[in-house]
């Protein structure tokens, strides 16, 4: 199984009564033209992630805003100690960092590689995003307390 994927979300567009103001901090206009939105999911050893967080979190901003010149947007603890559906190296449960960031293209590729080869890292995941989500700063208890909606069902109510 790949560890990573680069694949534009599928995103619901957003009805004319919910525009809402972004979330995310945002970056000149020049900036905003030659870098792109990403969501990086992290998974990490929940003892370890609570005993250093704070390490964490500026690990992975050295890494993309010092090593690469990138844009750290945010940074949330997505999840912490959340049951993994399948045993990762080891680990039955897991803490999620969620991390936003803008970034140049072909610096993607070198980030991948530094987080596959750290030992710390679990699983991760990259996710290219064409404009903010509305999932911005949703936890993990805000996605298991909203019912679940079936496309289906969306259909049926016209």
């Amino acid at each position: 199984m790949t560890e990573t994927a680069a694949a534009a979300a599928p995103t619901r567009a957003p009805k004319a009564e919910e525009h809402r103001e972004p979330v995310l901090p945002q970056l000149s206009p020049e900036l905003m033209k030659t870098t792109r939105l990403y969501e990086l999911v992290m998974l990490f050893d929940p003892a370890e992630a609570s005993r250093s967080w704070d390490r964490l979190s500026g690990w992975v901003t050295d890494l993309i805003k010092g090593r690469y010149g990138q844009h750290v947007l945010r940074i949330d603890r997505w999840a912490d100690a959340r049951k993994l559906a399948y045993e990762i190296k080891g680990l039955k449960r897991a803490t999620y960092m969620l991390v936003w960031f803008r970034s140049a293209p072909d610096k993607l590729a070198e980030l991948e590689r530094d987080l596959r080869l750290d030992e710390q890292v679990a699983r991760f995941m990259i996710v290219v995003h064409d404009e903010e989500p509305p999932t911005v700063g949703m936890m993990a208890d805000d996605f298991d307390q909203a019912a679940p909606r079936r496309e289906d069902d969306e259909m049926r109510d016209d």
